[in-house]
């Protein structure tokens, strides 16, 4: 089933990952949703897989702030370990901040790609970057499988964007807000918003 943007915005709003990724994008429920305790550079965290499709994995890293960038990264090279293909959303405590990370190789190098999401934040922008992500019941084979490179090319379009710059962002937050100002016709300001970026 396609995404239902106002579903998917109150899901991702409410910082309810998991929801968001099987009801939404059409992913599977995690073999094992157990939180594990991890310890990495005396910072502890917790992980808990929240969604699998095809052997990859999505994790929650909760800890009381979102570690900063080094230990990130050796967060997800531990992860790794256990599932080679993965997202990682880092949350604090207070499930206010969420830092989605996933790790680019090329050319023997592992570049991080991180996208942050806060609660109170309007959701559009980011539910356009991961609808990328969404998979329909046809696309799955008559075993209920969809192929490896299918999923990691779907990640690498939803989340492999560098940062933009400051002025970047802010000079097209201006235009889409006067593009969202001049549509007619939809009631719900949270739909026009969706509207002008689907249409932009």
């Amino acid at each position: 089933m396609p995404l239902i943007f106002t579903q998917a915005r109150d899901l991702l709003n409410d910082f309810k990952f998991c929801q968001l990724f099987v009801q939404q994008l059409g992913w599977s429920n995690p073999p094992s949703p157990n939180p594990v305790a991890m310890n990495i550079k005396d910072i502890a965290v917790t992980r808990r897989q929240i969604a699998d499709l095809s052997g990859v994995g999505v994790y929650e890293i909760e800890s009381p702030t979102i570690p900063d960038a080094k230990i990130r990264s050796a967060i997800h090279r531990e992860i790794s370990q256990i599932q080679y293909e993965c997202v990682l959303i880092f949350i604090d405590a207070a499930r206010t901040q969420s830092l989605w990370h996933w790790a680019k190789r090329q050319d023997g190098k592992t570049l991080s790609r991180e996208h942050l999401f806060t609660r109170g934040q309007p959701g559009d922008l980011f539910i356009s970057k991961i609808s990328a992500m969404v998979f329909e019941l046809s696309e799955f084979d008559s075993d209920g499988r969809v192929a490896l490179m299918e999923v990691s090319d779907r990640i690498k379009t939803a989340l492999d964007v560098q940062r933009v710059t400051k002025r970047f962002f802010t000079e097209f937050q201006a235009i889409h807000d006067n593009l969202v100002d001049l549509i007619s016709g939809i009631a719900d300001p949270h739909d026009r918003r969706w509207y002008a970026i689907r249409t932009a």
